[in-house]
């Protein structure tokens, strides 16, 4: 009979530095997961590993996290294992939390003093507000990955180009037209009479996602890019001033839903995961632009002349006591001990 380790062991594909990839890692250590329970795969987003043809067959998003889990009805030694992947943070955090409770753990004999402190809210209401907030921070308005290419000002473009945001968009781009060229060579070798026509269709719908995905990083290339134009910097900059104010309405959103200490009262839940993650991306990217701190930075990259407006947005004290309390969990000392990302 196979040993426990001998058996099929779920694999999850990060990033250190992903916002949504901190998620799960999070949730590993809110739940009490240990190291041996699953094996911990990073994917390079700066080199553009995402979009290999390979792991785009795991997650044809090209996004991290993906969770690949053997399926229960194969995880036997008689059995072929079957694998089955979970491609968005939301659900690998739901699945983590179902897959390690007080009820599966005692029949496993792990014993009842094992942890296994349930994420998911336990009443209606508290699944309301719980799928609110979690919903308000994944909200493409409020997408953390796009604050951290953003520019205010056009004095802000310079550094980020030559920082950052050019590492990433520069490596992104030229990795998807590698990969693209890739596939084109092989899909030249298919398109004889006698080749599958499954790798043929196969090939096809790669080639296009490589394009929409160029596409949709035009905006980003056309002002860290080689060839950045005027006009697209323009734009870009005017996008970002508007992304930084909704930045701030958020906030006062926070402000008005967090129950405290943590997002749903007494208890770490699932939403706070999220807040976590989002939260720490949030402000590593106002200490890279403020000569500040913490929740200093926060605040004072909120009242940036090209994005108060007429007022002046202020942290309130629900948010800020809200901070403190995530950054005194275990979790948070165990995914950000190297900084914030």
């Amino acid at each position: 009979m196979a040993s426990a380790n001998d058996r099929p062991r779920a694999q999850l594909y990060v990033f250190d530095g992903s916002v949504w990839a901190s998620v799960p890692r999070i949730g590993l250590v809110e739940k009490g997961y240990s190291p041996s329970d699953l094996d911990i795969k990073q994917v390079n987003l700066l080199k553009g590993e995402n979009f290999a043809p390979s792991y785009l067959r795991l997650n044809p998003n090209g996004t991290v996290p993906t969770l690949v889990v053997p399926t229960s009805d194969t995880t036997s030694e008689e059995v072929a294992t079957k694998f089955r992947a979970i491609t968005d943070s939301k659900q690998i955090l739901a699945f983590l939390d179902e897959s390690r409770s007080q009820h599966i753990l005692e029949a496993k004999g792990q014993g009842k003093d094992a942890a296994a402190p349930v994420l998911s809210p336990a009443t209606i209401e508290g699944k309301a507000l719980s799928d609110s907030l979690i919903a308000l921070v994944h909200g493409s308005d409020l997408d953390p990955n796009f604050l951290l290419l953003s520019a205010r000002t056009l004095e802000e473009v310079k550094p980020l180009k030559e920082g950052i945001a050019g590492v990433f968009v520069n490596g992104q781009v030229a990795a998807l037209k590698r990969y693209q060229a890739q596939v084109q060579a092989d899909s030249n070798q298919t398109s004889n009479p006698d080749a599958n026509p499954r790798s043929a269709a196969h090939n096809e719908q790669l080639l296009k996602w490589y394009t929409d995905k160029l596409h949709a990083l035009s905006p980003a290339y056309h002002v860290y890019g080689p060839e950045s134009t005027q006009q697209a910097t323009q734009l870009f900059i005017q996008l970002s001033r508007s992304r930084w104010q909704k930045l701030g309405a958020a906030l006062a959103q926070l402000e008005r839903q967090i129950r405290g200490p943590y997002a749903l009262g007494d208890q770490v839940s699932l939403a706070d995961a999220h807040l976590m993650a989002w939260f720490a991306r949030v402000i590593a990217v106002c200490e890279s632009k403020e000569s500040a701190k913490d929740l200093d930075a926060l605040e004072k990259a909120l009242q940036h002349e090209a994005v108060a407006g007429e007022g002046r947005s202020m942290l309130g004290p629900k948010v800020r006591a809200y901070w403190q309390a995530l950054k005194s969990r275990p979790s948070f000392q165990a995914v950000y001990k190297d900084g914030l990302h």
